[in-house]
């Protein structure tokens, strides 16, 4: 590769070493496809992973070398070439899982368009699951070894693609921008017909409401997830109410769902994003907050509601039809929904929140918190949530006839 087409990356890195053989992987993936050390010479992670910032240090054996390692990377005028019969190592820029099931669609797509390139991935962290639903791919949650790195042509930052630096604020369709910046068509949309699947009757729906998100801006109130479970139950053999086990407001939001009909369960939540990828793949429809179960639906086709609060659906679901959006109209004096923040944001006094919440402009809201307030997050989603998702449980009876004739007339016709 011409050296003028490559510059350093985004991402800084930390170079280690170590004699003893070691492996990690994550709690949330699965050991399938954890890592193990292959007798290199060194090793890099970036700065930023769970692998540097809590083991490395207090690890006995090894030794950090530098933490100034930047990866020369295929610059972004490039990208447009034949990478047929190359090895291509891609940088995951983050985990955030509705965006890293667009990279796995674009990644669809550069398969499709190179059948001959081998792949790899690097940083797939917590997302590592998604990666793995595609055949052939070598991923690395946290670490690569000299000589992995060695194998690949080319280094490719996807952190680069158009919008990613703003992503806080201005969601991005992934698939759709990297299909472009690489010049390559989009796959064809997963099928939505279910013919694999005995068709369901009135009485055989298995419906999975997916309420939370990372965000109180996104999360569903628990009183619509209940009216919406109670209205589905009578339309469904099961419907299933999933939580986050990993989220610290998953207690309190499930004593604020209150009692429930018989045919209701209530999932506390999955150890692997791999489960709840399978639970997803079952499921005969799905209610879903604009968070990533929303977007793993597009995996498969799987049909059914999302219900977007603060952000917009057009961007987040691009050219996938599976989801119909419900969108909170919500209007009121400091802010309209969508407003675009898909987290909370924090003013020049520290005050945590929305423009709704805080009774602020947007342009009062500075930054991104720099601290984790844990009794704000649960009051905002179980007790008083913002404007634009307060909304969404007074005006639930409209919701209700949306998903009753969107069931009855793409799933039960």
């Amino acid at each position: 590769m011409a050296s003028h087409s490559l510059h350093p990356s985004r991402a800084r890195f930390t170079r280690f070493k170590t004699k003893q053989p070691f492996s990690f992987g994550l709690p949330n993936v699965a050991t399938n496809i954890a890592q193990q050390s292959d007798g290199s010479a060194s090793y890099i992670t970036r700065v930023s992973s769970l692998l540097r910032q809590q083991v490395l240090p207090t690890a006995a054996s090894v030794k950090i070398v530098s933490d100034n390692i930047y990866l020369d990377v295929l610059a972004k005028p490039h990208w447009q070439q034949s990478f047929d019969r190359k090895r291509v190592l891609f940088l995951v820029p983050a985990d955030a899982l509705g965006d890293c099931v667009g990279m796995v669609m674009f990644l669809r797509a550069f398969r499709a368009t190179y059948p001959a390139c081998k792949i790899g991935l690097l940083n797939t962290g917590r997302a590592s699951d998604i990666f793995a639903t595609m055949e052939n791919v070598e991923i690395f949650q946290l670490f690569i070894s000299a000589t992995q790195l060695k194998r690949f042509d080319v280094i490719i930052d996807l952190s680069e693609m158009t919008g990613w630096k703003d992503i806080a604020i201005a969601p991005v369709d992934c698939e759709g921008v990297l299909c472009r910046e690489f010049g390559i068509p989009p796959v064809a949309l997963p099928d939505m017909s279910r013919s694999s699947r005995s068709s369901p009757g009135v009485g055989g729906l298995h419906i999975g409401i997916l309420p939370m998100a990372s965000s109180p801006l996104r999360t569903l109130p628990p009183q619509f997830v209940a009216r919406t479970a109670l209205a589905l139950s009578g339309q469904a053999a099961k419907v299933s109410i999933v939580l986050n086990a990993y989220q610290g407001v998953k207690d309190a939001y499930k004593s604020a769902i209150g009692t429930l009909p018989g045919n209701v369960e209530l999932i506390d939540g999955f150890k692997t994003i791999g489960e709840l990828i399978s639970f997803i793949a079952r499921q005969d429809y799905v209610v879903v907050a604009d968070s990533g179960p929303a977007h793993i639906t597009k995996l498969f086709g799987v049909p059914g509601i999302g219900v977007y609060t603060s952000a917009s659906a057009a961007v987040l679901h691009g050219r996938f039809t599976n989801i119909k959006a419900w969108q909170s109209d919500y209007r009121g004096d400091y802010c309209a929904a969508p407003c675009g923040l898909a987290k909370l944001h924090a003013t020049e006094k520290g005050e945590i929140g929305c423009m709704g919440s805080l009774s602020v402009s947007k342009d009062a809201l500075v930054s991104l918190p720099t601290r984790r307030d844990a009794a704000l997050v649960q009051r905002l989603t179980t007790i008083e949530p913002v404007p634009c998702v307060r909304h969404l449980t007074a005006h639930f009876e409209a919701f209700e006839g949306f998903v009753k004739t969107d069931i009855m007339t793409r799933v039960l016709r």
